[in-house]
């Protein structure tokens, strides 16, 4: 993991440092816009894992089970939700995984993706390439939309920020977020909206939570939510769990204390005149 590792530094610092946690330092960080409702992120509980050496892109698998990637051990892990406790591990299939999510129903198909290369990873039984990511090494937060079968993942690059949307053989549909996101994107998780489809993305820099909305045809901003912690340092992975209507978030406090907190959410409706719409790009 080491040597996979300082191959990548070397390839890469002509354009910016990559750390070991696939913050780019090229990204540059801005202010975060205003939204047009009140988003609500309440803490209920934290818990570390104790067998991770890091955890970034996070995805859940039933009430009390979540995944989580962690390359400084070479594994994606599983573990008990409140206690950490470890439950499985698959060997990563390379270097420098961020995302992970699966397919449903069990037997469940993994997709990890890897700020290394730009391959789309799939694991049953065996790894092997689905496709090319089409978000490249510029990929990270990764979630899986079970009842329309695709996979929604974050890309950002320089100054611009684009959502994805990847069905099962690669082909994809990309929106700009630039406007509404500051920094560079780590998690991203989807959950039930309404009658449409929600997406949380949080970045590296900020404990706030980025919310859209999607109709089925364009994406809308709907507001940032705080978290309020005095001690934050980074943001990386984000999962929902329908099961129980909770989001798990993955954070470092002091600098290198490593966390998973369990958030409940609730929003506000705000008079606005006019809302826009993101413009949906082939």
């Amino acid at each position: 993991m080491k040597y996979c590792a300082f191959l990548f530094v070397l390839a890469v610092t002509a354009f910016g440092w990559v750390d070991d946690d696939g913050c780019d330092s090229s990204i540059p960080f801005g202010t975060a816009p205003t939204g047009n409702d009140a988003i609500v992120l309440s803490v209920v509980n934290t818990f570390q894992v104790a067998s991770a050496d890091q955890m970034l892109g996070l995805d859940t698998q039933s009430s009390n089970q979540i995944s989580l990637v962690d390359n400084q051990s070479g594994l994606v892990r599983a573990v008990q939700t409140g206690s950490g406790n470890p439950v499985w591990t698959i060997p990563n299939p390379g270097c420098n995984l961020f995302g992970c999510c699966h397919s449903m129903p069990a037997p469940y198909g993994w997709y990890a993706n890897s700020f290394a290369n730009s391959n789309m990873h799939y694991y049953s039984g065996s790894w092997s390439i689905a496709f090319a990511d089409p978000a490249g090494q510029n990929s990270r937060g990764m979630d899986y939309w079970n009842d329309q079968n695709y996979i929604w993942e974050t890309c950002s690059s320089g100054s611009n920020h684009h959502l994805y949307r990847i069905d099962e053989t690669g082909n994809y549909i990309w929106f700009d977020v630039s406007t509404s996101i500051p920094g560079q994107m780590s998690g991203l998780a989807v959950f039930p909206y309404g009658s449409n489809l929600g997406i949380f993305v949080t970045c590296y820099d900020t404990q706030d939570w980025f919310l859209f909305e999607y109709d089925g045809s364009s994406l809308q901003y709907k507001g940032s939510g705080n978290l309020g912690m005095t001690s934050f340092s980074k943001s990386y992975g984000l999962t929902y769990n329908p099961e129980i209507d909770k989001f798990f978030w993955s954070y470092v406090v002091y600098g290198t204390l490593e966390w998973i907190a369990e958030v409940e959410f609730s929003e506000t409706s705000l008079e606005q005149a006019t809302w826009g719409s993101i413009k949906t790009q082939f």
